[in-house]
């Protein structure tokens, strides 16, 4: 049994042109496969890790289960229209927006028990690929990044190691026990965000000296203290 996706990108350079018929079987021979990469590194697995940190804190077991929710439909859906599409050089023949709806498509399959848990393993090394490139882009050609900063926040209060229930989150991470630390270093959710965009691991400190990223993100972790997962995306995209 398997999900009926499949996606075989392959870069159309090889020795005197001899190419093995692989095509024929769905291999997509393209001259730069470099954007097909970053396709999917924002649009599939930023949503992924987008849906597996605030999905987690609002009690949802599986990817299936957090898309099932209106709420966190919204917010993918938002994501790639507004903040992650629009950062993605055009792969060759490709739809993007009908790339997206497929993704969404696979996010709700019930038979795919993608946990949010184990989605969530090792953000520290994740983030900056599947998150912050996007950020950075999206603050250079100055447009939003609501949707992105609430997932910095989501993952800042994932990896506190408490969830919205005061019960505590197993955080698989190679950086676990410093992010704790320095999310228990702080008294105020304020210091808290200071706290771990300081840390340099994981952020870039000129994109953390940044007050157009680092308000939205302060301003997102405050609303998940005040209102929780589901409520701040609701309130944040309404």
């Amino acid at each position: 049994m398997h999900e009926p996706f499949r996606q075989w990108v392959i870069e159309d350079d090889f020795l005197n042109g001899e190419r093995p018929d692989w095509n024929l079987a769905g291999a997509q021979f393209v001259r730069d496969v470099a954007s097909f990469e970053t396709m999917k590194l924002r649009c599939l697995n930023g949503t992924h890790s987008s849906l597996a940190y605030l999905g987690y804190l609002a009690g949802h077991e599986t990817i299936s289960e957090t898309v099932a929710n209106p709420v966190f439909e919204q917010l993918i859906d938002h994501l790639w229209l507004k903040e992650i599409v629009p950062t993605v050089p055009q792969p060759e023949g490709e739809d993007l927006v009908a790339y997206c709806a497929a993704l969404k498509e696979r996010y709700q399959n019930p038979s795919i028990r993608h946990r949010t848990w184990q989605i969530a393993m090792d953000g520290s090394q994740k983030l900056p690929q599947r998150i912050l490139g996007t950020v950075n882009d999206n603050l250079a050609a100055g447009r939003e990044i609501t949707g992105l900063a609430l997932v910095v926040a989501g993952w800042m209060r994932y990896v506190s190691g408490v969830d919205e229930k005061n019960e505590a989150i197993d955080v698989r991470d190679p950086l676990a026990d410093k992010l704790r630390a320095a999310s228990d270093s702080a008294d105020t959710p304020t210091d808290k965000v200071d706290a771990l965009l300081a840390m340099s691991e994981v952020f870039d400190p000129e994109l953390s000296a940044k007050a157009e990223f680092r308000e939205p993100v302060t301003a997102a972790y405050l609303l998940l203290v005040e209102q929780g997962a589901t409520g701040t995306i609701a309130s944040v995209l309404s």
